[in-house]
């Protein structure tokens, strides 16, 4: 984490061309602080992205405190997170980085 991007977690997806910030509230949903994308820049959703559903917070936190992020289970996890956050994350950088 960078002082001047507050987060419990950062993942670098895509070969490092797109950098999702993440933080956990005290229920232990996982949700976006901000995620920018190369070509396109940093969407930081006005603080309007909702949170992961429980289980697949879960999935990962886990995952990125095991340091095992590369597994079909937080594809699915994310890819089902940004799915319901089409309305807040940018659907053009979602698909041209494919995922979505």
């Amino acid at each position: 984490m960078m002082a001047t991007r507050p987060c419990r977690f950062c993942l670098s997806l895509q070969d490092s061309s797109v950098f999702a910030d993440f933080d956990v509230d005290d229920a232990g949903h996982a949700f976006l602080r901000r995620i920018s994308f190369d070509g396109f820049g940093c969407c930081d959703g006005s603080g309007a992205f909702r949170k992961m559903r429980k289980d697949d917070s879960r999935v990962l936190i886990e995952a990125v405190e095991c340091g095992a992020i590369e597994t079909p289970a937080v594809e699915a996890a994310l890819r089902t997170y940004f799915h319901e956050n089409l309305d807040v994350i940018w659907r053009d950088a979602l698909a041209c980085h494919d995922l979505i």
